[in-house]
């Protein structure tokens, strides 16, 4: 890859100049279409974000360069999810232990009150 751009859909995607120019043809058209039915729409249009991981990147990946990329990504995504599962299971354990000891003192207090 000469110059690389980031994705106009995906930012984490570096792509070729030509790539990146033809893929924001598509979002402009995309948008041009979706505003004949609202004027005010803004953000990428949900046209284009289904193009691009429909059509676009499953052929963009036959690159080895794109599917390096796509690979990384994924790897990424995983590592983020699993260190979000770390934090629920670690913050679980301790609402789980509060919520323990709140019914302990419960049955202590309905045990006074008989």
């Amino acid at each position: 890859m000469r110059t690389a751009k980031a994705h106009p859909v995906a930012g984490w995607l570096r792509v070729e100049g030509r790539i990146y120019s033809a893929t924001l043809d598509r979002i402009l058209s995309d948008r041009d279409k979706q505003m004949l039915d609202d004027p005010s729409c803004s953000g990428l249009p949900p046209a284009s974000r289904d193009w691009f991981w429909s059509v676009q990147l499953p052929r963009l990946v036959s690159d080895l360069k794109i599917r390096e990329q796509v690979i990384e990504r994924q790897a990424a995504l995983a590592a983020m999810r699993q260190a979000i599962a770390d934090q629920i299971r670690l913050q679980a354990g301790v609402l789980i232990e509060e919520q323990h000891q709140i019914d302990c003192e419960i049955a202590l207090l309905e045990q006074v009150l008989m």
